[in-house]
């Protein structure tokens, strides 16, 4: 299975279809955003092991809702700031787990065009999609969210 490290610092994933958990294991990665139209086989049901968030949408001239785009990259940034190991994936890991995971760089403090030449760099063939590139090269760098309060 490829996995595409598209940060330096190894925390977060862009990939295709999950054929193999045990490679995500390797990886270190807790945390998967599953946009794709189905449920991934086998997910592991281990207790405080994975957090796995399944937000199906199409990769269409369209944009899926942006509230709920910009909720979840919210979540894998925070997640991501706090050194978990997140992966974005879609069925061929080109177009909409791009699209997360840039939205999520901008939550990095990353501009939306550095986003899109960082995901092209690290995963060939990113963002085909001209309407998903051209959303996220528009998106300024968003403020770091505020750490959460430990209860």
């Amino acid at each position: 299975m490829d996995v595409f490290q598209i940060d330096d610092h190894g925390l977060l994933f862009i990939s295709p279809d999950i054929d193999s958990w045990q490679s995500l294991a390797d990886h270190g990665i807790s945390v998967v955003f599953d946009l794709d139209d189905d449920l991934d086989v086998g997910i592991p049901c281990m207790p405080n092991q994975l957090i796995y968030l399944f937000f199906p949408f199409e990769d269409k001239p369209t944009l899926p809702d942006p509230a709920r785009l910009h909720a979840l990259a919210q979540l894998g940034a925070n997640l991501i700031g706090k050194g978990h190991r997140v992966l974005t994936h879609c069925g061929m890991g080109h177009n909409r787990s791009a699209l997360l995971a840039g939205i999520m760089l901008t939550y990095l403090g990353w501009s939306g065009a550095d986003a899109v030449t960082r995901l092209r760099e690290r995963r060939p063939g990113a963002l085909y999609n001209k309407v998903f590139a051209a959303y996220l090269a528009q998106l300024e760098a968003a403020a770091p969210a505020p750490p959460t309060a430990t209860v």
